[in-house]
């Protein structure tokens, strides 16, 4: 369906660059921190205006999607063509803009489409889902396969083909007061979004930029978590009432992320499990929190707009909260990583005259990343080929990997507790009717 291809298009955007912000941190010369706000930007903006959006859309629905459409697809463009790293961000707040516009005008239009409101509810909830998570997957093999920037390009024309839903559509205006939102379970969309943003964006840097694993080949192990999340969805409603779903949703996100905060080694299998733990959760969750935050609310426009604020602004908490931390781990265990390299050049069996020049060389490469994770083999490319150099370079990789998947525990740990914290607003409002 057209429309809901629109609605996985914005709200893939939340998380679709994931896989290319190491390469955009090369092209542009920035730092970890600073690369966040190609997302963060998004989420942000996103969140803020998804509820005035919604108040916007209700009123002339097919007009609002259009323009919303229109305005994302502009800034699509401008996002794959940007000059400069503040226009890449600042095209990606305007993208944001437009995405509100459209995601909640698309509700009413679904409702017009399907005919019903539950319905269409559900279908705008799954695209939701669906495109939130195949955005790292789909971003990622881009990013390999054509570079970062068609990401963007490719989106652009896929906007404007959902404009051919609007065609002879006709929706009635709705302009009833709208009642309040349904705070906790918005309430625990934020903090389930704000747990998820460790699943897609910590763990992507984990493989890309930790463990140097090629972005299309990291873009396919992460499809293991849509891949559960759309299977779950398509039959959630058979494991129980929107409480039991929203609660044990949350319950294996934060076991999935606990698990990847204690993974036992540096290799992509090791993350198979957690990630279906993640997946199930989410397509548990998400749906199920979406549907209690409309159910019974009139105009739907409006109360899914606050769905979507609540949803990203959670990432956007995410992203401030999780970010700082993982930089500040990431130095602690790089100087760790440092110390134990330099005691295994110290222990190794290489003429005694070499294990200056190699810890030199070490030392070089780790100054000259800038806090990105150094490719230490690259400091024996020009030494012998002999078994004492494999087995110090083979020390030396393994050292850097530990300290590196060490600096990501502390955030999913910590993202683990997000999850966690949802039950307390799910659990307080489950008295209320229909759960």
């Amino acid at each position: 369906m057209l429309i809901g291809l629109g609605i996985g298009l914005a709200l893939a955007d939340s998380s679709v660059v994931t896989l290319a912000l190491p390469d955009i941190l090369r092209e542009f010369d920035v730092e970890i921190p600073q690369v966040a706000w190609v997302l963060t930007s998004y989420n942000l903006v996103l969140a803020l205006s998804a509820v005035p959006a919604a108040y916007a859309a209700r009123r002339r629905p097919v007009i609002a999607f259009v323009l919303g459409t229109l305005v994302f697809a502009g800034a699509s463009l401008a996002c794959g063509l940007a000059p400069s790293f503040g226009a890449l961000v600042g095209a990606r707040c305007v993208q944001a803009l437009g995405g509100a516009v459209l995601v909640c005008a698309a509700l009413d239009l679904l409702t017009e489409v399907v005919g019903s409101d539950g319905s269409a509810v559900r279908t705008w909830a799954l695209a939701g889902v669906i495109g939130a998570a195949l955005g790292p997957a789909v971003g990622g093999i881009l990013t390999e396969t054509l570079g970062w920037e068609s990401i963007f390009l490719v989106q652009a024309p896929l906007a404007l083909v959902t404009l051919l839903a609007c065609w002879r559509l006709r929706v009635r205006p709705l302009v009833e007061p709208a009642g309040r939102p349904n705070l906790g379970a918005n309430l625990a969309l934020l903090l389930v979004s704000g747990a998820l943003t460790a699943a897609l964006f910590l763990l992507v840097l984990l493989l890309v930029d930790g463990w140097r694993i090629p972005a299309a080949a990291a873009g396919i192990v992460v499809t293991v978590m849509p891949a559960a999340a759309i299977a779950t969805s398509a039959v959630a409603s058979r494991f129980g009432g929107l409480v039991t779903r929203s609660a044990c949703g949350c319950i294996l996100i934060a076991g999935g992320l606990t698990a990847l905060g204690v993974l036992p080694g540096s290799a992509w299998w090791w993350t198979i499990a957690p990630q279906i733990l993640v997946g199930v959760g989410l397509g548990l969750t998400l749906s199920a929190l979406t549907e209690r935050a409309l159910h019974g609310r009139s105009p739907q426009a409006v109360h899914g707009g606050w769905t979507i604020a609540a949803r990203h602004a959670g990432v956007v908490v995410g992203l401030l909260l999780l970010t700082p931390v993982f930089t500040t781990a990431l130095d602690r265990n790089e100087d760790r990583a440092l110390r134990a390299g330099a005691a295994a050049v110290l222990d190794s069996s290489i003429p005694p005259l070499d294990k200056l020049g190699v810890a030199q060389d070490v030392l070089a490469l780790v100054r000259a990343a800038d806090r990105e994770v150094p490719d230490v083999r690259r400091a024996f490319d020009d030494r012998p080929d002999d078994a004492e150099y494999r087995t110090l370079e083979e020390q030396l990789v393994s050292e850097l990997d530990r300290a590196v998947t060490a600096a990501f525990s502390r955030p999913f740990l910590l993202a683990a507790l997000l999850a966690l914290a949802a039950l307390v607003p799910i659990f307080l409002a489950r008295r209320e009717p229909s759960l």
